[in-house]
């Protein structure tokens, strides 16, 4: 269930505004579910065999494994894997007697005594359960044929009473003989019969179809083998705790390897993750907080950034998989950052006051801790704004009075007063208001946990829900908030941390941005929004810095 994000509007009525709210809540609810995939590999390899989605869905599906009671996974791949036996539509289960599993085109029972898998004569369990009906109406099949001229005739007869209804179709036959252990894998032929659209015959385990027109499945004059494992689960043949799909068995250990594409990780980095499952159980923590997951090729991927106050040393990724956890371990390295000494005036010393920072960073930390979707941008990142750089991210400042210690967790373009300030890339606008220490300031949600901010505009072009194209006009440089003059300061923040805006201008990520599919963690938290915005800044001198820690 989506939770309620403030999202203030200036001159809102109190109705208005709640409308807002359920607005934004309902679409973030669709755009949340509408992003969360059944699995990122559709298949994968577990522990003596394999897991498959793809008869299952919403990360379920059906394991196909070896071990001591019955060897179906060697079977499958003997017998020829998929194309030939179908994708499994059930767990094992018990039937007249033996283990069994149900694929699509087959269902295997297994012999314990010889240590093999044989065909299970599914056409004629579905005649004894009285299904003949069923198939003839509903699935095209003819009903079961008894031979009167087999009775008391040895086996070999009996054998060429039926191969002699093939002759009534002369493709079929060829397609049904050029098996060499036909009798085996098919059973006997049973009946055939000419349905117009369609000409098939029912054997024991298995029913051929020839269809007279192209169909999305065959074209005209092909021989297929229909999905009988498929008609027996929908008759109703198999229990239905056999045929209901389940989360994947317990993972390999090389599903729980991590890949980092930095390391040791700068302070400032954002650092691209891979793992090595694209399992649907696959859960990436960072301090405990979730991280969204991303699909490229088979395999999920994360963003972690590191903020340019982290301390330098080991830091730890904790996955889980599959029933498993594993932590790894990585480095942090000191970056390279200048310093500066600065001096407020006093007429507005008052906003170094660290209760006032405290609840802007509090207020800005709720935005951008969530994630509302998948990545809306499309490339890497432009620059909101023409001019000279010149404060950059990471720099080390010391304010007086007071000797503050602060961090600039962002990067600084000087440029005329009035100049265009545009969005960095597609996304919807989170906030778009004046703050105490930012001024007048516009968060963009670009999906993922990613948002960008820009701050001390002179005047805003947006609103909050809005959604934005790269380079559409968000407002004007100005110098509104703490402030020394005319500029544009820019973050970007990647899953709460606030990153080296720069870095995006060069990486797009295109692992995350084209990703295949998401998994989106709720609100780490669960704590709502201040219920209040924090006070508006006023236009002055003091420079825009944001607290460390």
């Amino acid at each position: 269930m989506a939770r309620l994000i403030y999202r203030p509007l200036f001159g809102a009525t109190a109705l208005s505004l709640a409308l807002l709210l359920v607005l934004v809540s309902e679409s973030r609810a669709s755009e949340h579910q509408a992003a969360v995939p059944a699995t990122c590999a559709a298949d994968f390899a577990i522990p003596e065999g394999w897991f498959y989605t793809q008869t299952g869905g919403e990360g379920a599906g059906f394991a196909v494994w070896d071990d001591a009671d019955a060897g179906f996974w060697t079977a499958f791949q003997d017998l020829g894997g998929i194309p030939v036996v179908g994708y499994p539509i059930s767990q094992r289960f018990r039937q007249h007697g033996f283990t069994v599993q149900a694929f699509q085109k087959l269902v295997l029972q297994w012999d314990p005594g010889a240590r093999r898998a044989n065909a299970a004569n599914t056409l004629d369990n579905m005649h004894q359960a009285g299904l003949d009906p069923w198939l003839q109406s509903f699935r095209q099949v003819p009903p079961h044929q008894a031979l009167p001229e087999d009775a008391g005739q040895p086996f070999d007869v009996i054998t060429a009473n039926h191969l002699a209804l093939l002759d009534a179709n002369a493709d079929i036959r060829a397609e049904f003989l050029s098996v060499p252990n036909w009798l085996t894998r098919f059973g006997l032929p049973i009946a055939y019969q000419d349905f117009g659209a369609v000409r098939v015959v029912r054997a024991q385990r298995v029913v051929l179809q020839q269809w007279t027109t192209d169909t999305p499945w065959a074209r005209a004059g092909e021989v297929i083998f229909a999905n009988s494992g498929d008609m027996a689960r929908e008759a109703g043949l198999f229990p239905d705790s056999a045929v209901t799909p389940a989360p994947p068995p317990t993972a390999l250990a090389t599903d729980l390897e991590v890949t980092l594409d930095q390391s040791p990780s700068a302070q400032g980095a954002t650092v691209l993750i891979q793992l090595s499952s694209g399992r649907p159980d696959v859960r990436l923590r960072m301090d405990g907080r979730a991280l969204p997951l991303a699909c490229a090729d088979g395999t999920w991927h994360a963003l972690v950034g590191m903020a340019a106050a982290e301390e330098p040393g080991p830091r730890q990724l904790q996955l889980e998989v599959g029933g498993q956890t594993s932590v790894h371990e990585f480095q942090v390295a000191s970056g390279t950052f200048t310093s500066a000494v600065l001096t407020v005036d006093d007429e507005l010393a008052h906003l170094l006051n660290p209760q006032t920072a405290a609840e802007e960073r509090a207020f800005v930390q709720q935005l951008v801790n969530h994630v509302s979707g998948p990545p809306r941008w499309t490339g890497s990142f432009g620059n909101p704004s023409i001019g000279t750089a010149t404060s950059p991210y990471g720099q080390r400042r010391v304010f007086h009075p007071g000797a503050i210690p602060y961090v600039h967790e962002g990067s600084d373009v000087a440029a005329p007063l009035g100049t265009l300030v545009a969005a960095p890339a597609a996304g919807r606008v989170a906030w778009a208001g004046p703050l105490a220490i930012r001024g007048n300031s516009v968060v963009v949600d670009h999906g993922f946990g990613v948002f960008s901010a820009v701050v001390h505009l002179d005047r805003i072009d947006v609103a909050a829900g809005e959604p934005v194209t790269g380079g559409q006009p968000l407002g004007t440089v100005g110098s509104t908030g703490r402030s020394t003059g005319p500029h544009l300061h820019w973050e970007v923040h990647v899953n709460g941390v606030a990153v080296d805006p720069t870095v995006w201008t060069w990486r797009d990520f295109a692992d995350i941005r084209n990703g295949t599919g998401f998994w989106l963690p709720g609100d780490p938290s669960g704590a709502p929004l201040p219920p209040e915005v924090p006070p508006a800044g006023e236009s002055g001198r003091p420079p825009e810095d944001v607290p460390a820690g």
